[in-house]
């Protein structure tokens, strides 16, 4: 599982806890971010697993060049190592949202420095949806119920490829 955002980052986040609001992230920090997840994408291809299934997780903004430029990587690297890319966005109404993160924070002993920000990035920021992307409403679905909707998912797309191939 992979999570590139700066401000989900156990490490970064422990070095710059409080010191950037989560969309002021100077430049010089957002390339050495990317940098890192370049070095992190080449171990991938080098050294794949078995499976070659990877969990990348980020939250895409229209219109953000360095989301566009992670999101660029990663769609290279499935087409360099002969992979599928399965985007799925998942969607929550605003006020659960709201409660998760608060709960999130809490569980990990931080306190919610501008809860109403987070939220307000939602509202008026556009979410980059990939093309052929699944969307999941997931309101009122536990993250077991979550995780089977992507499984369940996964197989139908595979189903699909191996109809595909077959009828070839």
């Amino acid at each position: 599982m992979v999570n590139s955002k700066f401000y989900n980052n156990v490490q970064a986040c422990s070095i710059y806890d409080g010191v950037f609001e989560r969309d002021q992230i100077p430049k010089e920090v957002q390339d050495r971010i990317y940098g890192i997840m370049q070095i992190m994408l080449q171990v991938i291809e080098n050294y794949p697993i078995h499976s070659k299934n990877y969990i990348f997780i980020d939250e895409l903004m229209e219109n953000n060049d360095q989301n566009m430029r992670m999101y660029d990587s990663i769609v290279r690297l499935s087409k360099k190592m002969n992979t599928e890319i399965l985007p799925v966005v998942l969607r929550c109404d605003l006020p659960t949202l709201q409660k998760r993160i608060a709960l999130k924070r809490q569980r990990k002993n931080r306190k919610v420095i501008n809860l109403n920000s987070i939220v307000e990035k939602f509202r008026t920021d556009d979410l980059f949806i990939p093309p052929s992307a699944i969307e999941i409403e997931n309101s009122d679905m536990s993250i077991k119920e979550v995780a089977q909707e992507i499984v369940n998912q996964m197989h139908k797309l595979s189903n699909i490829a191996c109809t595909r191939k077959n009828s070839l």
